[in-house]
């Protein structure tokens, strides 16, 4: 590992193509994303964090490039299969969303999506910085977070391209100061127990537990609610049996399916099962991440498909505004 102004650099292990062509690279790689990992050509994903280990996409041809900072090792390809969900059959998530009065139109748009996971670490800071926030407020959260950090790795030396990364569970140990200029709020002491956590527990192992142990043992993190940890469920284990459920689907399932809103969760199981988690994110993505008001008027107007939007960030577009 060789580091240029405290940036690590990274050397090319592989290069290979994807090539399931039912996986659509733009959407897979460019919904929830930033612009410095995503710009309509190219999408770089994440595939280890600690040692950094990235991948670099080429939509058009489909080509990856895989780089790391240090031994090359075959199970980076795996990771990139498994982050991209390449191998995921969701064909019966698909077949009950045509049939859904919310996801139909989704469904078959959208059939060639695939959800990007990412690290535990990660996938609950998302989680932290979606509470009591709207979408743009949270992705704009995480935003700063990265910037303010400035953890990144190069991948050519004498060009010199940097690519940001996430900090890593001991920058935040580090300077937690920081969470404080990127505006985070009250978030900033759950973030830091996060990091805690996550360096005081055996990550290699916890996800080979089921889906409502991993929710118990999230939720002894002070700070973090169900919705917090099964949304880190769907992130970063592909665990979709538990839905991550807020007051803003809450009321989207009520309206849509016309059942009392304290019944809502267990109405979205009975009829997802093990998709449930899957298609709270879908939900998402097909009213544009909307304000409560606004979605429940979309919904009652039938705009049941994502918005080409110019003038604000989407799940869609949203690596146009934040680069």
């Amino acid at each position: 590992m060789s580091i240029v102004n405290k940036y690590i650099i990274l050397r090319e292990c592989f290069t290979g193509h994807i090539k399931n062509k039912n996986i659509d690279l733009n959407l897979t790689l460019g919904v929830y994303n930033y612009g410095f990992w995503f710009n309509g050509k190219e999408g770089i994903v994440i595939l280890e964090d600690k040692e950094p280990v990235i991948a670099i996409i080429n939509i058009k041809t489909r080509q990856y490039k895989i780089y790391s900072a240090n031994k090359c090792s075959d199970n980076y390809i795996d990771k990139l299969e498994w982050t991209l969900g390449l191998k995921e059959d969701l064909s019966e998530f698909f077949k009950i969303a045509k049939n859904d009065l919310l996801l139909s139109l989704f469904a078959t748009k959208y059939s060639r999506w695939r959800p990007r996971s990412t690290s535990l670490w990660w996938s609950l800071v998302i989680g932290v910085c979606q509470q009591n926030a709207s979408f743009i407020q949270g992705w704009k959260m995480l935003y700063n977070i990265i910037k303010l950090y400035n953890r990144a790795v190069v991948i050519n030396e004498k060009k010199k391209t940097i690519i940001p990364l996430p900090p890593s569970p001991e920058h935040i140990l580090a300077e937690p100061e920081i969470l404080v200029k990127a505006r985070v709020g009250y978030r900033a002491k759950t973030i830091v127990n996060i990091a805690k956590h996550i360096l005081k527990e055996n990550m290699e192992t916890i996800e080979r537990t089921s889906s409502v142990d991993l929710e118990k043992k999230l939720t002894k993190i002070k700070g973090i609610g169900p919705y917090t940890a099964r949304l880190a469920l769907v992130l970063a284990f592909r665990k979709y049996d538990l839905p991550p459920v807020d007051r803003w689907l809450k009321k989207i399932i009520a309206l849509v399916y016309n059942v009392d809103e304290r019944h809502a969760e267990e109405v979205w199981v009975d009829k997802w099962g093990k998709w449930s988690g899957l298609a709270a994110l879908a939900v998402t993505i097909t009213l544009d991440a909307e304000p409560l008001t606004r979605a429940l008027e979309r919904i009652k107007n039938r705009k049941l498909l994502p918005e080409d939007q110019t003038s604000k960030p989407t799940p869609l577009n949203l690596w146009r505004f934040l680069k």
